[in-house]
């Protein structure tokens, strides 16, 4: 195993800096339900959802916010309250600038009536979520085109049931987060992919190779980075290493394309490499009958020269990339460059990555090396990413559901008004009102 210097305290004050000087031009942060503003450790400040200027909440019946026992402990104050809905509601988010946004949900089912919620969400035109459920914490994360002045982010509750969500954060993507072209792998080979631009993308997992976990305060976008080793399918010692860089990470001068709005400094300061007569492979479980896209990231961190690194690189279980040679693709070391890969995934099975070693290589000790890598799952032809089911999220209901929609729509407001009254005469615990559609 190989080693250099660790990155010194200036390079992560250098990545906060960084992060402080990124200023989207939208940056929705709601505390769903909450009373008071939410401070996080980062430093981003999350609004109350009821009084905030740029968005506007719709439901044909008052939703009720929901706060956590105080007894109970909470990860964040993001998650000490929640917004719960008993109909079909809708959030306006006002958009300065169209284009690719991110959006994060936080679901905290801080209470049994909320774990048991199941629910569709719906945004620009997508259905991000079919029937979903959160028994446990967790932050959807999906990356969107946006293409109106208002962003129109939609909750459907299942019959019977609510629907609810903790926090919600919008925020512009920069125009080189998302490219148009990329390689598709198939089982016949590799051929170009255009049009990824214009997909919706579900982030799945965002891994930093060998590295330790990187916080949304290191992060210019604010995303969480998690390091690779419970996703190692098979590696040998001899045939691998280790790598941390304690060096400047170098951007190429006024690229529109590198930046660290991509990926932060921390991910590519360390690398897990392989000898010229082994190969590394992660596995990523993944839901089956899905298109991904598939980020791995690459710095050179560990050559003395350029062009002494050639590895293949094999996207499940095929042979995507021959030779790589990453200084080859940049002219310099220590600067990043990624690569895009498309699969299918038919069978529920992992999603299987590696990297080979190349007789090619001039160096037998490390022939190629990993830093980062990103999976996303990509929106079907029919508008949704999770799963083949299409369902209406409009919230035109005379014009797209007919009277009879509105009427009941009319009634479960009346119901949820009833039982609102009845629960500040009797106490004021939370009370969930129940869907009658």
């Amino acid at each position: 195993m190989a080693s250099v210097l660790a990155v010194p305290l200036l390079l992560c004050l250098l990545a906060s800096a960084s992060a402080a000087r990124f200023a989207p031009a939208d940056n929705h942060l709601l505390a769903c339900g909450a009373t008071a503003p939410a401070v996080l450790p980062d430093g981003r400040r999350f609004v109350p959802d009821s009084g905030c200027a740029s968005t506007r909440l719709r439901s044909p019946a008052p939703t009720l916010p929901s706060a956590a026992s105080s007894a109970a402990p909470q990860p964040t104050p993001l998650h000490a309250a929640a917004r719960v809905f008993s109909c079909r509601a809708s959030y306006d988010l006002a958009v300065r600038r169209r284009g690719y946004h991110v959006l994060r949900l936080h679901f905290y089912p801080f209470e049994p009536a909320l774990a048991s919620a199941r629910f569709h969400v719906g945004a620009a035109g997508f259905l991000l979520l079919h029937n979903f459920s959160a028994s446990a914490p967790v932050v959807k994360e999906f990356i969107l085109p946006v293409h109106s002045d208002v962003l129109v982010l939609t909750f459907v509750p299942e019959s019977g049931s609510n629907a609810f969500v903790n926090a919600i954060e919008l925020v512009s993507a920069p125009d080189e987060l998302v490219g148009d072209i990329g390689t598709l792998v198939t089982s016949s080979g590799t051929d170009q992919n255009n049009g990824l631009s214009s997909q919706v993308y579900e982030m799945l997992y965002r891994i930093n190779v060998a590295g330790r976990k990187v916080t949304p305060f290191n992060d210019t976008l604010w995303r969480t980075w998690v390091n690779d080793e419970r996703f190692l399918v098979s590696t040998e010692s001899s045939n691998s290493g280790v790598w941390s860089f304690g060096g400047r990470i170098a951007y190429p001068k006024g690229s529109r394309l590198m930046t660290r709005e991509v990926a932060p400094d921390n991910v590519y300061n360390s690398a897990r490499s392989v000898s010229s007569q082994g190969k590394v492979t992660w596995g990523f479980p993944v839901p089956a009958s899905s298109r991904y896209l598939v980020r791995m990231h690459f710095c050179d961190i560990v050559s003395k020269a350029l062009n002494e690194l050639y590895f293949d690189i094999y996207v499940n279980g095929q042979l995507a990339v021959k030779d790589f040679d990453i200084s080859g693709a940049t002219g310099f070391l220590a600067y990043p460059y990624y690569i895009d890969f498309v699969v299918d995934v038919e069978d529920e099975v992992a999603l299987k990555l590696a990297i080979g070693g190349s007789k090619n290589s001039r160096s037998d000790e490390v022939s190629g090396i990993l830093n980062a890598v990103e999976i996303m799952r990509m929106n079907k032809t029919n508008g949704g990413i999770d799963g083949d089911f299409a369902v209406s999220l409009g919230m035109e209901y005379v014009a797209s559901k007919g009277i009879g929609e509105f009427a009941r729509s009319l009634l479960c407001g009346f119901i949820f008004a009833v039982l609102a009254a009845l629960a500040s005469y009797f106490g004021p615990h939370v009370l969930i009102a129940k869907s009658f559609w």
